[in-house]
C-alpha cells in the first residue's frame, strides 16, 4: 500500500509539474513530463555520490525557493495581522472555496514523510547503544521538525501571496 501512496504522489507531482512549466513557459505537457522525470532521475544520480551530497542540492533548491517564495510576498504586502488571525481562527471567505481547494492541493508535501523515513536508514548507529539511538531520535525529530517549519512558512507564503491577487 504504501508503494502505491508513493506512486500516486509521484504522478501527483510529475502533472503538476509538467502542467507549471506549461503555464510558465508554454511547454507542451509531454515535454513538461520529460522534464520533470530527466530531474528525478538527476536526483537518483545524485544520491550515487552519496546521501550528503544530495541533501545538501536539496538545501540549496530549498534555498532557492524560500527566497523567491518570499521576495513574493513582500512584494506583494498582505495583511499580517489578518495572516495572524487566519493561522489561528482559519476562516474561508465567500466565493474562495475552489481557489482555496486548489492551493491546499498545491501545499500538501506527502514526501516529506518518506524523505524523512529515508534520512532516518541512512544513519549509521548501533542499535544496540540506546544512548545512540536516542541521540539519533532526537537530531531526527529536530530535522524533521526544521523542515516541517520551513514547509510551513513556504505554504503560509504562497497563501497569503494568493491572497492579496485574488
Amino acid at each position: 500500500m504504501t508503494e502505491l501512496a508513493i506512486i500516486g504522489a509521484d504522478i501527483q507531482e510529475v502533472i503538476g509539474s509538467a502542467t507549471a512549466l506549461n503555464i510558465l513557459f508554454g511547454l507542451p505537457l509531454w515535454l513538461g513530463a520529460l522534464v520533470t522525470i530527466i530531474d528525478s532521475l538527476l536526483f537518483l544520480y545524485i544520491h550515487y555520490f552519496g546521501i550528503r551530497k544530495l541533501e545538501a542540492f536539496f538545501a540549496f533548491l530549498i534555498a532557492i525557493m524560500c527566497a523567491c517564495f518570499f521576495a513574493n510576498l513582500f512584494t506583494a504586502k498582505p495583511d499580517i495581522s489578518e495572516m495572524i488571525y487566519g493561522t489561528i481562527v482559519p476562516t474561508i471567505p465567500e466565493g474562495a472555496m475552489a481557489a482555496g481547494l486548489g492551493v491546499f492541493g498545491a501545499v500538501i508535501m506527502p514526501h516529506n514523510f518518506f524523505l524523512h523515513s529515508s534520512l532516518v536508514l541512512t544513519r549509521k548507529i548501533n542499535t544496540q547503544d540506546k544512548n545512540q539511538v536516542r541521540d539519533a531520535c532526537i537530531y531526527n525529530n529536530l530535522e524533521s521538525a526544521f523542515s516541517l517549519i520551513i514547509s510551513f512558512l513556504i505554504s503560509a507564503s504562497v497563501i497569503a501571496t494568493f491572497a492579496v491577487y485574488v
